[in-house]
């Protein structure tokens, strides 16, 4: 298997064609089980965020094949042409695609440069997957070394003390259009990770009456009394708009959840009173005609993007980039050692079953030995055999971490002609087939490393067995 990975963001991807893909957390699951049924997925993850859609799988044949399938399958839902969804996409494979989740997971590709909100949702994400059954140990393993990667960097480097934050920058939007945050109302529609951080960050501005709502009342309710807030059911936020100056929306709802009307009708008793929107949902929350309204202004994930662009990029990206650039060095060296380790395994099984079956013959043809000179003489063929062995397996964990481990672990195979990997395997390999190829006609050969001589175990049974009855003679 290799971690093959498909992303769509902000960066590349028109703010429209994210909407149409974003995966409300509602439908994760059965988006996450349709991947998962493609044949050649064996594990998969689904990160969707305000602004990314990222799919990561194990998988095992051409990612050309995996990554059609994906973007099939995301089209399909978003009611989008695959072709287009899979020009815009970046496909990474293998150390490239965890090199990705890595600065992901870091906050450096996010839109708040350095924002650790990211971090929560790559967790979210995960957990997704795991409650749908839809991970293993590769995507797993994949997982929490980005989150390792990304809790040194903010430990090493803190890149994340400055508090940057979609949600913050768009609070300092507010601060600006209504002359300050103090003792103003405000309402926060949504109560994940970006909801929370949101009624968090207003409480903390000074804000005075704060609305906490949800489709979940209990959720509501605890997220409100960790902000000393009063809480909602989402179906009564149009009758509070009136008295509010600020609306914060986070749903992650599969379409529109404030309706035009609602708020037209709510300014209506508003008295003009200044209301700043912010929707920081994917797909968006708030109509788009609200931001039309006399006395609304309404800011989307698109200006909020325009705004932070003209933002410099913290000090410390640099030093992050230096910090996954090692942990991904890191985790492709630990991969390419667990890919050793079947290969080695089997060389070692395969010596030790030749050795026992010389040993057996011998012991019938010698039947005078005693049980000590038997015992003698299988320990000594062992010793030896493990003596033999000791340098290629080192040689063979030291090689397979480097460019060329998959070449080197191949022609490992075809020296002791094992049967340890599959042709889905060598599908894994970073190496092109006719590059290993060509080493493994080399091989097949046998004279490149001057092996016309074959070694077999039962030379050295025997001459371990001559050793010992001279010994029992003398």
């Amino acid at each position: 298997m290799t971690i093959v990975s498909l992303s769509l963001s902000h960066r590349f991807t028109p703010a429209e064609v994210l909407e149409k893909l974003a995966v409300p957390s509602a439908e994760l699951g059965d988006v996450l089980a349709r991947l998962h049924a493609v044949p050649s997925i064996d594990e998969v993850a689904v990160l969707s965020t305000c602004n990314r859609i990222e799919v990561y799988t194990a998988a095992r044949g051409p990612a050309g094949r995996v990554t059609r399938a994906i973007a099939g399958l995301l089209a399909a839902r978003g009611r989008a042409p695959a072709g287009e969804v899979l020009r815009m996409a970046r496909i990474r494979v293998g150390g490239a695609a965890a090199e990705h989740l890595f600065s992901v997971a870091c906050g450096l590709d996010s839109m708040a440069v350095g924002e650790d909100q990211i971090v929560a949702q790559v967790k979210d994400a995960a957990r997704a997957a795991a409650a749908a059954g839809t991970t293993g140990p590769a995507i797993t393993g994949l997982i929490d070394a980005a989150l390792r990667a990304s809790k040194r960097a903010r430990t090493q480097a803190t890149i994340s003390t400055a508090g940057i934050s979609l949600a913050r920058a768009g609070l300092d939007l507010a601060d600006a259009h209504l002359g300050g945050l103090a003792a103003r109302d405000a309402i926060v529609l949504g109560t994940g990770s970006m909801g929370k951080l949101a009624a968090r960050l207003l409480r903390e501005a000074g804000v005075g009456r704060l609305s906490v709502a949800s489709r979940d009342a209990a959720r509501a309710a605890e997220v409100a009394a960790a902000v000393r807030g009063r809480h909602l059911r989402a179906a009564d936020v149009p009758a509070t708009l009136a008295d509010a100056d600020i609306l914060i929306t986070a749903t992650r709802a599969t379409g529109a959840t404030v309706p035009a009307e609602q708020v037209r009708a709510a300014r209506a008793q508003s008295g003009n009173r200044p209301l700043f929107v912010l929707d920081l949902g994917m797909p968006p929350d708030v109509d788009p005609a609200v931001g039309r309204l006399a006395g609304v202004t309404l800011v989307d994930l698109t200006a909020l993007g325009r705004y932070l662009a003209d933002r410099e990029v913290p000090d410390q990206v640099p030093q992050v980039r230096a910090i996954v650039a090692a942990e991904a060095a890191a985790y492709i060296d630990r991969q390419n050692q667990a890919a050793a380790a079947p290969v080695i395994a089997a060389m070692h099984a395969q010596i030790r079953q030749l050795a026992d079956a010389e040993l057996a013959r011998l012991h019938d043809r010698l039947p005078g030995l005693s049980e000590e000179q038997r015992a003698e003489t299988a320990a000594t063929v062992h010793r030896i055999l493990r003596k033999i062995l000791h340098r290629p397996t080192v040689r063979a964990k030291e090689f397979s971490t480097g460019p060329n481990g998959p070449v080197y672990l191949d022609v490992l195979c075809q020296l002791f002609d094992l049967s340890t990997r599959t042709d889905d395997d060598h599908a894994t390999s970073v190496q092109p087939p006719v590059y290993r190829s060509a080493f493994q006609s080399r091989v097949r050969s046998g004279s490149q490393f001057g092996l016309n001589k074959a070694f077999h175990p039962g030379h050295v049974a025997a001459d371990a067995a001559a050793m010992a009855t001279s010994q029992g003679r003398s």
